[in-house]
């Protein structure tokens, strides 16, 4: 067989075959793949089933003993008429094939098919599902995760001069321009879950060369903790949840996010530690900082620059620090890219720091020049 195509979108599939062999084999398959699978053998059940869950997709063989698949494709419609579905045969007929067109059927496979088939087509029915949007721009998007790679920048600790953890920052070498036009990208695709998985795995794999003192700052969506992939034991990054600080970025609201303090437990049993962003801008507020608790809090950019001559950004800042301190968490600034602005962090007791001023992102896992540092 074919290898699998890596990380088609997450979705929940319910397949149907009379088979117990062959609903077997295609249900571990879609596992495999990354889907949610639930198989029935008795197409009877489908239509209860379809109404009890949600599901993106059905894949249904046509031969079957008391509803055939084209009969469970008209039962289908009559509750959902946009359920993408793939049917699957090992003797179709043109007869069986015009019915299948007439009722909107996705795709006939022929049985027997290669694994890459059967995935692809359920990739294809789970993106028509869950996107209207242009096909333009998934292949826009399907060029860019092609070509996607991680940036990595030094975060250094005020005291101790020395690198103690690194954040991991997505570029692309084509399709999106730029960070924000990927995401902006996957958003209107509806695929952000298959973005944030391709960049949890690849991160998981750059980190073989972590050095073994470091922490890794990975960034998640709000969206990202319904994701059964980030909360899996046997997911890359989950292996190495104890050496990973997840860094919330808040492009929503926490509040969208149902049973957030669950997920976040379920993350820290893991071992994962948890960072909010931007604290200071956005919707990164005070009950932000309240509800997640987080191990970690980075200082906005925009309470960075022009630090050294504004006494009220500084005030914001020592508060805001004292507070932190209170609850347990530690203080990151980020976007220092002078000198002035890393002596008043560091007077004001800033824990760590990141920024242009020590090092662009660039290649796993480059010391930025301490001397800066050491110099002050």
């Amino acid at each position: 067989m074919s290898a699998l195509p890596p990380e088609p979108p997450p979705g929940s599939i319910l397949v149907v075959d009379d088979d117990d062999l062959f609903l077997r084999v295609c249900t571990a398959v879609l596992k495999r793949a990354g889907f949610q699978v639930e198989g029935l053998r008795d197409p009877t059940q489908v239509v209860d089933t379809l109404k009890r869950g949600r599901f993106d997709a059905v894949v249904s063989d046509v031969r079957m003993p008391n509803v055939d698949g084209v009969q469970l494709l008209r039962a289908i419609r009559s509750i959902d008429e946009a359920m993408p579905v793939v049917l699957m045969s090992g003797q179709p007929t043109v007869e069986a094939a015009m019915q299948a067109i007439e009722l909107k059927a996705m795709r006939l496979l022929q049985k027997p098919f290669e694994v890459d088939v059967l995935v692809d087509a359920v990739t294809f029915a789970v993106r028509s599902r869950s996107s209207s949007a242009p096909m333009h721009l998934h292949q826009k998007l399907d060029r860019s995760m092609k070509a996607l790679h991680m940036a990595y920048q030094p975060i250094v600790g005020t005291r101790d001069q020395r690198t103690v953890a690194w954040e991991a920052l997505v570029r692309c070498r084509e399709g999106a321009k730029d960070p924000g036009e990927l995401l902006h990208l996957a958003e209107q695709t509806n695929r952000l879950s298959e973005l944030s998985r391709r960049i949890r795995d690849t991160v998981a794999r750059d980190a073989a060369e972590l050095p073994t003192d470091a922490l890794l700052f990975v960034n998640v969506h709000p969206r990202d903790l319904d994701d059964p992939h980030l909360v899996s034991g046997d997911s890359p990054l989950s292996r190495i949840a104890r050496r990973v600080v997840l860094e919330i970025t808040e492009r929503s609201s926490l509040e969208e996010v149902d049973a957030l303090q669950s997920k976040l437990f379920a993350l820290r049993s893991l071992g994962f530690r948890i960072a909010i962003d931007d604290l200071g801008a956005g919707y990164a507020g005070l009950a932000t900082f309240a509800s997640v608790e987080p191990d970690f809090v980075k200082l906005d950019g925009s309470l960075v620059r022009g630090l050294s001559s504004s006494g009220k950004q500084q005030l914001v800042i020592a508060s805001l620090i004292e507070l932190a301190r209170e609850l347990g968490s530690h203080v990151i600034a980020e976007a220092i890219e002078t000198e002035e602005e890393r002596s008043v962090l560091s007077v004001l007791g800033v824990d760590w720091m990141q920024g242009y001023y020590f090092a662009r992102p660039g290649p796993p896992f480059q010391a930025p020049n301490l001397a800066v540092l050491k110099a002050a």
